[in-house]
Parts: C-alpha cells; sequence; structure tokens
C-alpha cells in the first residue's frame, strides 16, 4: 500500500479527469457567501413564528425618525455581522473583475439584501425593522468589501489558494465540503454548549442564589455523544483531503480550533464561575474515543472512509434529539454575563445549524461518493 495514501490511484484519477476545473475559477468564496446569507436570514427572521400584516406601508420604517440614544452595541453587532459577506461577495466577485466595480456591487448587493431582510421584519412582531440597522449593514458591508479589496491580492490569499489545491480534492469537488467546514465552525460559538456538544446537561445549572455549580456523576451517554460528534466530523475532513496524514493534520487542527473558539467565546462572553462550561471530564474523554477512532480509520480507502461517515453523521443527527434538553432559552442563558437582545438568537443560531449541519453533511458525503464512483 503507498504510505501516501490508501486511494492515490483514485486521487490520480480525480485531479486528471477535473484537470480543467481545476484551471477554472475558485467558487468557494461564493459557497462561504451563499452558507453566509442563510445564517444572515435566520439571524434577521428568527424564530419565523407570528407573521403578520403590518398594518402600514412595508417600508414605513424608512420614514420613521432616528432613535434620541443610539444603541453603540446593536450598531457594531450590525455592522460586524454584515462585514464577512462585503468580504465574500468581494472576493469572488474580484475573480472576474476589477476591485472599483467588485466593491460597489458587493456593497449594493448587501444593502439591497439588508432592505429585503428589514423589510420582511416588518412583518414579525417580534422584531423591530429600522432604517439604523440597514445603514449600519450596509457600511459593515462596505467595510468587509474595502477590506476585501485590500487584502484580496495579497500573496498571504495565494499561499492559501495554494494549501488548499494541495491538501483537498481538486475544485468543484472539495469547495462545497470546505463551505460546510466553515459552516460547522458556528456550531461551536455558544460557549455555554459542552466542545463537540449541542446539549446542556440538566445538572450544569446552578444553585439557585448561589451561582455554584455542584459536582456530578460521570454521564457516559454524554461522553458517547461527544465521541460520535467527534467521530462524525473528522470523518467528514478526511473525506476532503488528498493524503492520510493531511487528513490526521486537518482533524487535529479542526480540534484545536473549536477549542479556541469556545476558550475565547467563553472568555468574552460567559461569568467568571462559567469561564470553562463547555470543557468537562464526559467531553475529554468523548473527544479522546472519537479522535482515536477516526485515527484508525485513516487507513481505510476513501469510498470506506465516506460511507462510514455517511452513517456516523445520522447517528450524530439522532444523537442530538436522543436527549431533548429541558432548559427553556431564557434559562439556558444563565452563564453568560451580558443579556442584550440578540443573545437569544445568537445562541438559537449555534444551535439550529448545529442540528441541521450533519444532515447537510451526510448529504454531501452521499453526492461525493457518487461522483468518485463515476469518475
Amino acid at each position: 500500500m503507498n504510505p501516501a495514501g490508501p486511494d492515490t490511484e483514485v486521487v490520480t484519477h480525480v485531479v486528471t479527469d477535473f484537470r480543467l476545473a481545476q484551471a477554472r475559477e475558485s467558487r468557494l468564496a461564493w459557497y462561504f457567501a451563499g452558507a453566509y446569507l442563510l445564517v444572515l436570514v435566520y439571524a434577521s427572521l428568527s424564530p419565523f413564528t407570528g407573521w403578520a400584516t403590518p398594518g402600514v406601508p412595508p417600508l414605513a420604517f424608512l420614514d420613521e425618525p432616528w432613535p434620541r440614544r443610539w444603541q453603540r452595541f446593536d450598531l457594531f453587532i450590525n455592522a460586524v455581522a454584515y462585514l464577512p459577506l462585503g468580504l465574500l461577495l468581494t472576493l469572488g466577485a474580484m475573480r472576474r473583475m476589477r476591485p472599483a466595480l467588485a466593491v460597489l456591487l458587493a456593497a449594493l448587493a448587501g444593502a439591497a439584501f439588508s432592505l429585503g431582510m428589514e423589510t420582511a421584519q416588518m412583518y414579525l412582531p417580534g422584531r423591530v425593522a429600522s432604517s439604523v440597522d440597514l445603514i449600519a449593514n450596509a457600511v459593515g458591508t462596505l467595510l468587509g468589501a474595502l477590506l476585501a479589496a485590500r487584502t484580496g491580492r495579497m500573496p498571504l490569499w495565494a499561499h492559501v489558494r495554494d494549501l488548499r489545491r494541495r491538501w483537498c480534492l481538486p475544485g468543484r469537488l472539495a469547495e462545497p465540503g470546505l463551505a460546510l467546514v466553515a459552516l460547522w465552525f458556528l456550531t461551536q460559538l455558544d460557549p455555554s454548549l459542552p466542545l463537540m456538544s449541542l446539549r446542556a446537561l440538566p445538572d450544569t445549572l446552578p444553585i439557585p442564589g448561589t451561582g455554584f455549580i455542584p459536582p456530578s456523576a460521570f454521564s457516559a451517554g454524554s461522553a458517547a455523544a461527544v465521541a460520535v460528534n467527534t467521530l462524525a466530523v473528522g470523518l467528514f475532513v478526511m473525506a476532503l483531503m488528498r493524503q492520510r496524514w493531511h487528513a490526521l493534520v486537518a482533524m487535529l487542527s479542526l480540534l484545536a480550533m473549536a477549542g479556541l473558539i469556545k476558550f475565547g467565546a467563553g472568555l468574552a462572553m460567559l461569568k467568571a464561575e462559567a469561564v470553562f462550561i463547555w470543557l468537562s471530564d464526559e467531553v475529554l474523554v468523548g473527544i479522546g474515543a472519537g479522535a482515536a477512532l477516526a485515527g484508525l480509520m485513516v487507513a481505510l480507502p476513501r469510498a470506506a472512509v465516506t460511507g462510514v461517515g455517511i452513517v456516523v453523521l445520522c447517528l450524530s443527527f439522532l444523537s442530538i434529539h436522543l436527549y431533548e434538553s429541558p432548559l427553556q432559552p431564557v434559562e439556558a442563558l444563565w452563564p453568560f454575563r451580558w443579556n442584550y437582545g440578540q443573545l437569544l438568537n445568537y445562541t438559537g443560531l449555534a444551535r439550529t445549524v448545529a442540528e441541521l449541519w450533519p444532515l447537510a453533511a451526510a448529504f454531501y458525503l452521499f453526492r461525493l461518493r457518487g461522483l468518485l464512483r463515476s469518475l
């Protein structure tokens, strides 16, 4: 067996058949932008219930007077939320047009999309449409577009593209999967949930009036759920890599980045007594077991990796719903040291993406398996 990988012949065949697609312009930025648009739709329109006719023209919010007091946090969040959209749209457009035109089109597209979201909020009594939010979103899109124009052709991006081409399957095969990997990191943005898991245990609630979290017995079920999720994500990443050692490095890097995201989010958002609520014995045991199983499967052919990955991803989806958390959304916010209105949308977004991601990833592996067989 070739030490470079168990299916080097398949990869070589794929590279040969996709040599023309490899030379075409990458669509990765567009995949990222599409995924991020879905994120913005959720953040803008959740919980998607209570739709009603506003009783006024849909664009009436544009004529409303501006608030006397500015909520700096709201302005910051609205601008930052649209900055990645401007960045991604401009990076994609710059492959076909001049940077100045790409910036203009991206800024207009971001503003138009924000206008659509604010208009839709007029039909949701639980949301407030605002011209101030529209302006903040447009400014954020423009800043992201300018950042892309400034950095989009720097050598760093060329090195990143070269690394992707050397490590991952050719262009059209890997790019949707890489977009799903980027989307997966959103599932780790809620620091109140355990690392590589989607449900908080009821015994992580503090004693009323004290904030003290009592020690609890080791939960084998929670550790097993973490192990299944870790194995599922590991196999998914492995299926995108050309060679086995690339798969190992990518899997370990993904786990390390997920931990850093949880740590940073915990420091920024959680109370002092809950900064490490996302890390437990169950998490450590589950990640160790899941990573070890994934490591053993690196020697399998790619077809076997994708097949097992589909099964484990479906098990991951089922494991999410085997244990339904008894916590209400507001109760689940106790670890946070700030309580702005966007927090429920923020945590809800992370949990919703986490619940849907295994199915999307399984569908992608199913398609990838079919494409590899047809080549």
